[in-house]
């Protein structure tokens, strides 16, 4: 008699578990009819990548969404009017809308008006994303070998971004090892509402076409993200920073006031193929020298060949009217050609 008990005990046990699990999956209703139970990975500029139960993620246009239920855990969403909630989403009768769950109301929200949504991670370290690019060549002629490599790592809480950037060129030959260009920085940005935020920024560069063997970097500003549509994110930010810069001569320049204003706009196509653009440009003028004004910039551009790895092709841009060491040139452009790997 115990053992058919437990028997039954078991069984009622594991049917409540399995009732729970469908309970919290979450699940896409078209247009025509159809469903999809799964999981959702996250929408950005008008689509939606699914993880279906039993299969592999797919990606769907928002137009052809009905209504949505993401249960499975809380999330952020950000609208193409600026407006962000974090929360669950619950279907509605109505056509092509969702019903966004918080903790303090619920409204109603067109799919279509969906700009960004992304699973918010409670756990500290599931908040944190990025990823890591490595690329080289090499000359038989001149036997010269070129290194390059790019990582980021973000992290975003409900009001707070941190990013950590670091990237450089080498050039190598049998005996030498070249430290041509480095960049690394550190950046936080903490939201005062849904666009405008402020920002505290380190920054390190080493640039020896334009003479400079280091310069340090510290910033303040606020900057708001002034275009959030489904296929267009941009954000501007101003402020002020302080240099402090040592000449390829060795010869140290003492602190360095400047005024600044970067720009970026992040072009997205996630139909296949999925290709993404990221200008970034950002100007400084000088508020201790007199004429000299500064520009550094980079286009990225990169696409997807299998789930989470990416062809990279980046350009960049550096120009000084007024370089550390007279004799260099002001102005440094270049191309790099690597593979990236997406940590999430």
């Amino acid at each position: 008699m115990k053992g058919v008990l437990l028997c039954v005990c078991l069984l009622l046990g594991a049917f409540l578990l399995s009732a729970q699990k469908v309970r919290t999956k979450d699940t896409v209703y078209f247009t025509n009819g159809t469903k999809i139970i799964g999981e959702v990975k996250g929408i950005k500029v008008g689509v939606l990548t699914f993880d279906p139960d039993d299969a592999n993620d797919i990606t769907v246009q928002l137009r052809v969404i009905k209504t949505l239920a993401a249960i499975s855990k809380v999330f952020r969403v950000e609208t193409i009017d600026h407006r962000v909630f974090f929360g669950k989403m619950l279907p509605m009768e109505g056509n092509k809308e969702a019903l966004m769950a918080t903790d303090v109301d619920s409204t109603a929200i067109r799919m279509e008006d969906i700009s960004v949504m992304y699973p918010f991670r409670n756990s500290f370290k599931q908040r944190f994303t990025g990823s890591v690019q490595l690329g080289f060549d090499f000359t038989r002629s001149s036997e010269l070998g070129r290194l390059n490599y790019d990582g980021k790592l973000n992290y975003k809480a409900r009001k707070e971004e941190i990013t950590f950037g670091i990237s450089g060129i080498y050039t190598l030959t049998d005996s030498t090892l070249s430290r041509d260009r480095e960049d690394m920085s550190i950046k936080y940005n903490y939201y005062f509402g849904t666009t405008w935020f402020g920002t505290l920024l380190l920054k390190y560069q080493r640039n020896l076409e334009l003479g400079l063997q280091r310069r340090y970097q510290e910033g303040i500003g606020a900057g708001n993200k002034f275009i959030t549509s489904k296929h267009v994110y941009a954000w501007t930010r101003g402020g002020f920073v302080f240099n402090q810069e040592t000449s390829t001569e060795n010869v140290k320049s003492g602190t360095l006031p400047e005024g600044f204003l970067q720009l970026e706009f992040n072009f997205f196509r996630f139909t296949k193929p999925k290709i993404s653009v990221v200008l970034a440009q950002a100007g400084y003028y000088s508020l201790s020298s007199s004429g000299r004004f500064r520009n550094d910039g980079q286009l990225d551009t990169s696409w997807e060949i299998i789930k989470d790895l990416n062809l990279t092709l980046t350009f960049y841009n550096n120009f000084d009217s007024q370089p550390p060491t007279a004799e260099s040139r002001k102005f440094d452009f270049g191309t790099i050609f690597g593979v990236s790997l997406v940590i999430r």
